[in-house]
């Protein structure tokens, strides 16, 4: 195979797992990505806030630190739909995927084998927290950063520097919480013998900094971070702040790649410091909230390919009877997965893919019976390819299998959406004043209603918006500390919208005889079936 037509084919396939998964998208209506929408949108109409516009609270100091993601993920939707944020997940997520392919091309010394798996096992493990939200974009840019620093670290030439001030202009606005990073990740890189070195990286890491005020909000955006996180309220109630449990399937490939990580730098001769603090500053970073996962997979990993830089095929040497258990393994896989996608019934497939599920199951057939019968598949040469091509079968057909069974998975529930829909018919935005839980206050906002809360935690504690810790207080109603007749009479809410999964709340006032239900609905989702109520005030 010629290096022409080898390039795009090893793309391809790099991109594949960040793509394969955008199957699974499902745009619910709590998704974060509504409030960052929100924002650039308002933007566009009118302009960069410095105090919040979409919450019922008044005087709320706002540091729109995701402002450009917001722009950008609005101008998707709306000229695209979900398909529009699909198209960015698939863009930032490629991307990354493959600018970590060039750095472990370049850090093992061309080795590209090694760099191949390499890359294509990360894609694969990041390609499930590919979602529309800054992380993805901000990931990108720290990544590109590493691979400049380490580019000038190895030549010595400072005209790797250059971009690293743009990349902070970049940074401050599509996710300004992550700005900081862009200094840290230059520390490792400091651990040289060589003083014209960090001479250069000083030099770059002032131009990091200074470029940072270059964004809407100065000083207050480039500190935004250490407003916001170390929170106890925090770190206790949002999922993505806990540290990875080995309970779930992200929690385990953490530790298994974590614990592959420690043994590969343990077992090196002669390792760079930067590699050492660099993987062992993400991994603590990781542990601490799980947040950061999507930095570990990328930045703390790329030293592997330092590490086993002199693998090479010729090095492994698996038995015939190893390899001839895998392969049945992947015949038996296929057929399983072949056999599902019958019983889910073809009607459910498209003509174009029923075509491609048909080619797949001819060609494992080929497999098994052609090469079978002159006795060449389990030749040692043979043996290896013939796997590879079974595994290419199975990602094949099981994404077909994914694809009929996700048209119904991924239709959203439109619980909140239909009830905020009823209240609208009667009711102005402005003249609405909204409680529903944190999800939804994105919801509510992208109809042009004011709300309570929302998904930014950090936007609702006093060292933020200069006022009152709104999340603590939103915990404490929800724990029970605040009776609901004082915390409702308190904001004067012209409507509530309550579901049966809060089930306190939601009996109780449907048991007052001070609240009246104007709406409810109701839907199965599984064995649960849930109730959704919209409560008003009686009024005296």
């Amino acid at each position: 195979m010629t290096k022409k037509f080898l390039l795009p084919v090893q793309i391809i396939f790099l991109s594949a797992g960040v793509i394969y998964w955008q199957v699974f998208f499902k745009f619910v209506e709590e998704a974060d990505v509504r409030f960052v929408m929100n924002l650039g949108k308002y933007i566009l109409e009118h302009g960069f806030p410095h105090v919040d516009p979409f919450t019922i609270h008044e005087n709320l100091q706002l540091v729109a630190q995701q402002w450009l993601s917001g722009i950008l993920f609005w101008e998707a939707y709306k000229n695209f739909g979900v398909n529009g944020l699909l198209i960015v997940d698939m863009i930032f997520g490629a991307a990354t995927v493959l600018i970590f392919w060039r750095l472990c091309l370049f850090v093992s010394n061309g080795n590209k084998i090694l760099s191949f798996v390499l890359s294509f096992a990360a894609g694969l493990l990041y390609s499930m927290m590919v979602v529309p939200r800054p992380h993805i974009i901000s990931a990108t840019l720290l990544l590109t950063e590493v691979f400049f620093l380490e580019k000038f670290t190895r030549t010595e030439d400072a005209k790797f520097l250059i971009p690293l001030p743009v990349l902070s202009v970049a940074l401050i606005n599509f996710h300004a919480a992550m700005w900081l990073m862009s200094l840290v990740v230059c520390l490792p890189f400091l651990f040289v013998k060589n003083f014209r070195h960090i001479k250069f990286l000083l030099a770059a890491m002032l131009g990091i900094f200074f470029c940072g005020f270059l964004n809407p909000y100065g000083l207050d955006a480039m500190t935004y971070v250490l407003r916001s996180y170390g929170v106890a309220s925090i770190n206790a109630n949002i999922p993505e702040m806990f540290t990875p449990s080995a309970h779930g399937l992200q929690g385990k490939c953490f530790y298994v790649v974590e614990t592959f990580l420690i043994f590969s730098l343990a077992r090196a001769k002669k390792i760079p410091w930067r590699y050492i603090f660099l993987s062992g500053g993400i991994t603590f970073m990781t542990i601490m909230h799980g947040r950061n996962l999507v930095l570990f997979y990328f930045l703390a990993t790329f030293p592997l390919a330092y590490v086993w830089r002199e693998f090479t095929a010729e090095k492994i040497k698996l038995d015939k009877k190893f390899l001839t258990g895998i392969f049945f393994l992947f015949v038996a896989a296929n057929t399983l997965m072949v056999v599902t996608v019958l019983q889910e019934g073809l009607e459910k497939i498209s003509a174009p893919l029923e075509i491609l599920f048909f080619a797949a199951v001819l060609f494992m057939l080929y497999v098994l019976l052609v090469l079978k019968a002159d006795g060449r598949i389990f030749h040692p040469t043979i043996l290896p390819r013939k796997i590879l091509s079974l595994l290419a079968t199975l990602f094949v057909v099981s994404g077909i299998f994914l694809m009929t069974i996700a048209a119904d998975q991924t239709k959203p529930a439109h619980t909140y959406t239909d009830a905020i829909k009823f209240l609208l018919r009667t009711e102005r935005p402005e003249n609405i004043s909204l409680y529903a839980h944190q999800g939804i206050g994105g919801l509510a906002g992208s109809f042009g209603i004011k709300y309570y809360i929302d998904s930014r935690s950090e936007v609702f504690i006093k060292e933020n918006n200069g006022r009152k810790n709104i999340f603590q207080e939103y915990l404490d109603f929800k724990d029970g500390k605040i009776n609901y007749k004082d915390f409702f009479g308190r904001y004067n809410f012209t409507h509530i919208i309550l579901t049966n999964e809060d089930p306190f709340l939601f009996d109780e006032l449907s048991n007052d005889k001070n609240f009246r239900v104007i709406y409810e609905s109701e839907r199965v989702d599984g064995s649960n079936v849930i109730r959704c109520k919209v409560f008003v005030p009686k009024k005296d």
